[in-house]
């Protein structure tokens, strides 16, 4: 508190020193207007001076304040936001969902809250991520079994060794996503689930037209591949 007041004693003072200035500005403005007048008629019409010119100055003054408290409540809400994003992060499952719950009620989740998000390692099972965007987001090792991720926007994402077992990602862009020793069996792709040739498949080979991505699914197929860091049960 001591060092705050003293932080603050600066500012006064030049708050001060400019009200004096102000005042004495007006008198000089005043005297050069109406010279020859006597002391109560001069003080008369430097009164009606201030007054007609008083609202639009306090128009000027509520306008600036209206913008630095908007900007001082957009710091506040990004602050909280990054917090959020960071707490999702969280090997702690219960702590990482409360902070998706928060996000969305603020609705930050459906503004692009996650683009380029850092969410390694965090435990996000049965996390609800229908329709939300993830580009370029930092998932490795993410715990997102049973996740809802019906048409996320997975772009670029980087989910290397992520645990994706039982995942919806029907419709859900993975263009460019890298899904190196990724786990996905069991999980949910279809017709609309979007994969090019720069999204890095399980085994570290890209995505090509004619891929059975069921190999990477399912563990009764033939030539199943099983990731290093999830073993199917």
């Amino acid at each position: 508190m001591i060092a705050r007041l003293k932080r603050a004693e600066p500012v006064q003072k030049l708050g001060l020193g400019l009200l004096i200035l102000a005042a004495v500005i007006t008198l000089m403005g005043s005297l050069d207007q109406h010279p020859g007048l006597d002391p109560l008629t001069f003080l008369k019409k430097t009164f009606d001076d201030f007054y007609t010119n008083v609202g639009t100055e306090l128009a000027s003054i509520a306008t600036t304040v209206l913008i630095i408290d908007r900007m001082h409540r957009l710091r506040d809400d990004q602050n909280e936001r990054d917090a959020l994003i960071l707490q999702m992060g969280s090997p702690d499952h219960s702590f990482a969902i409360e902070a998706v719950r928060m996000l969305a009620a603020q609705n930050w989740l459906k503004k692009g809250a996650l683009a380029n998000a850092h969410l390694t390692h965090a435990d996000l099972e049965g996390v609800n991520l229908q329709d939300i965007a993830l580009p370029n987001a930092r998932l490795a090792l993410t715990n997102l079994r049973h996740a809802k991720l019906t048409r996320a926007n997975l772009r670029h994402a980087y989910l290397k060794g992520a645990n994706l077992q039982s995942a919806c990602l029907r419709g859900a862009d993975l263009r460019g996503a890298n899904l190196n020793d990724a786990n996905l069996i069991d999980a949910h792709l279809d017709a609309d689930t979007l994969l090019d040739s720069e999204t890095i498949l399980p085994d570290c080979t890209y995505w090509e037209e004619g891929n059975d991505i069921n190999r990477y699914i399912d563990p009764k197929h033939p030539q199943f591949w099983q990731p290093k860091h999830h073993p199917a049960a």
